[in-house]
């Protein structure tokens, strides 16, 4: 290294002048090498935010990102913190241009740079950098792979709930799946009692509890679970929800994305899908991009399977409902952070969901009320919500032998 850039970039840095973002990150290059335990972890967070317009100098910039992160010394206590967050940036771009398996590698080491960062002390839990592992493994139909990665992490929170539960069914294991849940709905029972969370979330939760119960071959617990979120229900009717709370919507379109799972084509490798077990948030990149631009050419199908049933309701009816229901889950997705104005944009869909199940069954119609229920508790109309599970309800209970 060039002595006399090294101490035009010391001075650079130390002068009094305020340096714009080109010269600090020129700067930060000089000295990365020389000083890597003060100037790395500046140099990978400079390069996290230069701007890029083209897919090749974005992925320059973040396999010199993830190049400075690898100059930090293996104990120093930010390496893994710095390197998991070079490689999570490689792995974004990668996955943009669609190189899976480049970007399934790259998740694979971040999750074991985690592993050695939590030996030596440098992070909090084994399973530090291994997120996107989980993510990428799922998007490609490997769930049991998936559940391995996990390793030991706690699900006492609504995300690790979820996910784990939505991870166990997808792998096959039904009854471990109700046993996670169970646990987190038990906790959340208590939270509710003490404040610490919407009772929107609990009736949420005990909804999708009560479909995998159902799919797990256990009718009775599954309603069970209804009965209580519909007595939650009709305590938010009465008085509304007990505790303010911001904007928990997002947790509804997760769980009503993940109810949809069955509805879209099976995750497989050479044939990704979106993994529903999580936040659409944190998707891979392709996966969002795929899923937003798969409604386009799904309004079309809905279009021809209208007119089909139009004229063979028998053959057509039920092809039709559940393609509109697919259409009607995207559009909650991209309304999941518009609180109360939810209604104007959602309403008609889920009305028109519910006036095409009438046509094909009382399972059918049941379902979609169920829906178009959460959907009315999300923008806090607890009265419809309440009056709308209680149609559904009833439904059920004069068709028994149908319901699932």
């Amino acid at each position: 290294m060039d002595a006399d850039r090294v101490m035009r970039a010391r001075v650079f840095l130390l002068g009094s002048g305020r340096l714009d973002e080109r010269q600090e990150l020129d700067a930060y290059r000089v000295l990365a090498p020389v000083s890597p335990a003060v100037y790395a972890p500046k140099l990978v967070g400079r390069l996290g935010g230069a701007r890029a317009t083209t897919p090749e100098r974005r992925e320059e910039l973040a396999l010199e990102g993830v190049a400075a992160a690898r100059l930090l010394d293996p104990g120093h206590r930010l390496r893994t913190d710095v390197l998991c967050h070079a490689l999570d940036r490689y792995r974004s771009e990668l996955l943009r241009q669609g190189r899976r398996a480049e970007a399934l590698a790259v998740c694979e080491e971040s999750a074991a740079v985690g592993r050695e960062g939590y030996e030596r002390g440098q992070v909090e839990h084994p399973e530090y950098g291994s997120g996107h592992l989980i993510t990428v493994l799922s998007e490609e139909g490997r769930y049991a792979e998936a559940l391995e990665a996990r390793g030991g992490r706690a699900e006492n929170d609504f995300w690790e709930a979820v996910e784990g539960s939505a991870l166990r069914e997808a792998a096959g294991r039904s009854e471990e799946a109700v046993a996670v849940f169970g646990e987190f709905l038990t906790e959340r029972r208590t939270a509710v009692v003490d404040g610490r969370t919407a009772l929107a979330v609990l009736v949420w939760s005990l909804l999708w509890q009560a479909e995998v119960l159902d799919r797990a071959g256990r009718p009775a617990e599954a309603g069970e679970h209804r009965r209580e979120a519909g007595e939650a229900l009709a305590r938010l009717a009465a008085d509304g929800e007990p505790v303010s709370w911001s904007n928990i919507q997002n947790w509804w379109v997760m769980l009503l994305l993940l109810s949809g799972r069955p509805d879209e084509p099976p995750a497989a490798s050479g044939a990704p899908g979106p993994f529903f077990g999580e936040d659409a948030r944190n998707w891979s990149p392709d996966m969002r991009q795929a899923y937003a631009a798969s409604t386009e050419p799904l309004e079309a199908e809905k279009a021809v399977l209208a007119e089909r049933a139009a004229g063979d309701p028998a053959r057509w009816l039920p092809d039709l409902v559940t393609a509109h229901r697919r259409l009607t889950l995207r559009a909650a997705l991209r309304t999941a952070h518009r609180t109360h104005r939810i209604l104007d944009p959602l309403r008609p869909l889920f009305d028109e969901g519910v006036e095409l199940a009438r046509r094909l069954s009382p399972a059918a119609e049941a379902r979609a009320l169920t829906d178009r229920s959460t959907m009315l508790l999300a923008a806090k109309a607890y009265e419809e919500a309440h009056a709308d599970f209680t149609a559904a309800e009833a439904l059920r209970a004069a068709t028994p032998a149908t319901t699932g």
